[in-house]
């Protein structure tokens, strides 16, 4: 459910997985584009919608005057729709799109892997999830031998030639560079590091935990909090 001039900001979904999303009410315009096409093409940029940047309506105001530009490459040319009650908008894996709603709008989607797509969802997953792959491989061969063999014989070391947004992978219908070859590395997102604690055992028997900061640190941290902050 969506008011008016709400929607996704421009975005592939995630792990190559297709969607398909079918309007109640309301109306929803799409424009899609080619999992070739640049995001670099594709997105707002700096200072353009402010804080707004990400946003579907921010996308048409600055990014779509560009994309219906004579000069736009033909090759990431968009398919654009206007979506009514009672459709359902088919988005190909590895797609780019936008979407926004012009008045109150309910509909219902969901992301989806099939028999067609597997491969590509495959690898992705591998690379990207690959404690969830891990899982889904052991109720594959349980339920869906057929498929754990197709997962079996998927080379990973070679790319899917599918496009990822690595700002979308926790949204559905949300980084790459332009070329698909490097849009398989999803397993290159940064990791945090926790910060390490050592343990020691008191003379009660007890474990006790000490940070890696110094008591003198510590000392030296709380003179400097003891400046007014309006001085700072």
């Amino acid at each position: 459910m969506g008011p008016a001039r709400s929607g996704t900001g421009i975005h592939i979904d995630p792990l190559g997985t297709s969607a398909w999303n079918a309007l109640v009410r309301g109306h929803k315009r799409w424009c899609l584009f080619p999992t070739i096409t640049p995001k670099d093409m594709l997105k707002a940029k700096p200072g353009e919608g402010w804080k707004n940047r990400d946003e579907a309506v921010t996308w048409f105001t600055y990014v779509y005057p560009r994309v219906k530009d004579p000069s736009w490459p033909k090759e990431y040319a968009p398919l654009e729709i206007l979506q009514k009650p009672g459709e359902t908008v088919f988005v190909p894996g590895g797609w780019w799109h936008v979407v926004v709603n012009l008045d109150n709008t309910i509909a219902v989607t969901q992301n989806f892997c099939s028999t067609t797509n597997f491969p590509i969802v495959w690898h992705k997953t591998v690379r990207g999830r690959p404690k969830l792959s891990k899982k889904w491989y052991r109720e594959l061969k349980k339920s869906r031998p057929d498929l754990a063999a197709v997962a079996d014989k998927v080379d990973l070391s070679q790319p899917t030639g599918i496009n990822s947004d690595s700002s979308s992978s926790g949204s559905s219908s949300s980084s790459s560079d332009s070329s698909s070859d490097s849009s398989d590395s999803e397993d290159s997102r940064p990791k945090s590091k926790k910060r390490k604690r050592t343990r020691s055992l008191t003379p009660n028997g007890s474990k006790s935990r000490s940070h890696s900061r110094s008591r003198s640190q510590s000392l030296d941290r709380r003179s400097i909090s003891s400046t007014p902050k309006n001085s700072r």
